[in-house]
């Protein structure tokens, strides 16, 4: 019996935030995005204002859509493309900012110079009424509080026991992701996120302007095991021709039996999204030479394995 993974409640601000990943060892095993915050991310619900969707590529056969949710805290990439057609044609519907609820799978996709850059990928998703948004962020608020707490607990008293913390009603998930939070992010300053969730209270309590000032796009520093040799930095261009190479590599190997992407199958769905056969190559090999693809056997890719 396959396992759904529980969609955590979080803010925009946590997934900008998280920068570490634990991959799964296995057929279709799951990988996860682990938070700062105590979350070990692999679904995810987000509220927020949605933005009008935008086409990326220019294969209509091959369609693939993105938008933007923005929340008090932040904002987020939201995508879907054919391997998604119910959470693509939602996206597609929407034709002007709105308030809405997300539910998908969260990508970190790393770029050469150890940028971060996360996006969601949607599995469905719905406009609501204001009042159904303010409703699901009171339970963003009130999980991400306990889970800071949680935290605190943890690290005031690191010998205490799963079994003890779980008595008192405590998830055993939360525990176990608690733990590795603090093992990742050993010095991270939690106090500014917890006052930053002061405006997301105020938006549950209608004080708050529907449509908050977009932020700057999110980035993140991401911990390189090996520092990447000198070379001239990728250009705006570079960085897109690589995201899209690794988001259609993450959508062949979900779909696929044996959790790899077919090589000839990327290729084409690449070059499909209007990158040439002859650039594909380039781009694939850019980022096998990085170590952020690899090809363990002939004609299967996948994202590598970082150790933790």
């Amino acid at each position: 019996m396959s396992f759904r993974e529980p969609a955590w409640r979080v803010t925009t601000r946590e997934l900008e935030a998280s920068t570490e990943e634990e991959r799964g060892s296995g057929e279709r095993a799951a990988s996860y995005l682990l938070s700062p915050f105590g979350g070990r991310l692999n679904r995810v619900l987000v509220a927020g204002t949605l933005s009008p969707a935008e086409a990326v590529g220019r294969d209509e056969s091959q369609p693939f859509w993105r938008a933007r949710l923005t929340d008090p805290t932040g904002s987020v990439a939201v995508t879907a493309g054919s391997f998604q057609p119910r959470a693509m044609a939602q996206l597609r519907a929407v034709t002007d900012p709105r308030p809405a609820l997300v539910v998908g799978k969260v990508h970190l996709y790393r770029g050469r110079d150890g940028t971060g850059y996360v996006s969601l990928r949607a599995e469905a998703l719905r406009s609501v009424p204001e009042s159904e948004e303010r409703a699901v962020l009171a339970e963003v608020v009130a999980q991400t509080l306990d889970r800071l707490d949680l935290l605190e607990r943890l690290a005031a008293s690191p010998g205490a026991s799963e079994e003890s913390l779980a008595s008192d009603g405590t998830p055993r998930l939360w525990v176990r992701a608690a733990l590795e939070s603090l093992r990742r992010y050993p010095s991270f300053d939690r106090a500014p996120f917890r006052a930053g969730l002061a405006a997301v209270i105020r938006r549950v309590g209608g004080t708050a302007s529907v449509v908050p000032p977009p932020p700057p796009a999110p980035t993140v520093r991401v911990r390189r095991d090996v520092p990447p040799p000198t070379r001239t930095p990728p250009s705006a261009a570079e960085r897109a021709e690589e995201a899209l190479v690794l988001d259609l590599l993450d959508q062949v190997a979900e779909a696929s039996l044996d959790n790899y992407a077919d090589r000839r199958e990327l290729l084409a769905r690449v070059s499909s999204q209007g990158l040439g056969g002859s650039r594909a190559e380039e781009v694939l090999t850019r980022l096998e030479e990085d170590g952020v693809v690899e090809e363990p056997i002939v004609g299967k890719l996948r994202l590598s394995e970082r150790p933790s």
